[in-house]
């Protein structure tokens, strides 16, 4: 059964994709993996900063970016307390592997001048926050053990957010599902809520698989690989 098993990147909106580079390279100490023209996107520029070999924090910069003003409490949150627009992201939590390793990641980022809030003992995990640039909400997080969901799950919460004891047991134990090795037909996409696609791209929602790999597959690697020696 397919299943995904972590996070392969996360991907911001940014006007100025050097400064996050800057800033995630030289004070949070993560290495530039990528960058290059976003494909199929005109214009678009796409970054990856390396977490570990399967994880990346990645950036987008379009030139319409330039025009649209953040605002707090809609696009970013400002704090790891802070409202947000349903569907933005209101923060963003860095694993790191150890309490030595967070408060080491601390030194580094307060010796560039920034201020650091933690480590503060949630339980599940010791986390300490910062902003990053253009407002993200930066969390770096450690855990000691997997969370058990015997003693996180609050009944009172589970109640207040409508879900039953049927339902919970449902989603602490997902059904089954038998890999049909990609022959599920697609649905018809007037079904669900779907991409907000441009118009010179929605022709894609007619498309086969096979059509829309053909048009959209880019595997080659924009700098030819150097031959050893």
């Amino acid at each position: 059964m397919g299943l995904a098993n972590g996070v392969h990147h996360l991907a911001i909106g940014t006007r100025d994709i050097k400064a996050q580079i800057e800033f995630f390279t030289q004070v949070v100490g993560m290495e530039l993996a990528a960058l290059y023209w976003m494909h199929g996107v005109p214009q678009t520029v796409h970054a990856f900063l390396r977490l570990n070999d399967t994880c990346s924090l990645a950036f987008v910069q379009m030139p319409v970016m330039r025009e649209i003003e953040p605002q707090l409490g809609v696009s970013h949150a400002g704090s790891p307390a802070g409202p947000i627009a349903p569907g933005a992201m209101q923060h963003v939590a860095l694993n790191v592997d150890s309490e030595a390793a967070l408060l080491a990641l601390r030194d580094r980022i307060r010796s560039h001048g920034h201020w650091v809030m933690g480590p503060i003992d949630h339980g599940m995990c010791k986390s300490m926050y910062l902003a990053g640039p253009e407002g993200i909400v930066l969390e770096f997080a450690s855990s000691a053990a997997p969370i058990d969901a015997d003693e996180w799950l609050d009944p009172e919460v589970v109640a207040l957010c409508g879900i039953d004891e049927t339902e919970l047991a449902r989603y602490r134990s997902p059904a089954w599902f038998a890999d049909r090795a990609g022959a599920v037909p697609q649905p018809d996409p007037a079904t669900r809520p779907g991409l907000h696609l441009p118009p010179q791209m929605e022709a894609l929602r007619s498309m086969t698989d096979a059509e829309i790999a053909a048009l959209l597959d880019f595997p080659t690697p924009p700098v030819p690989r150097r031959a050893a020696g």
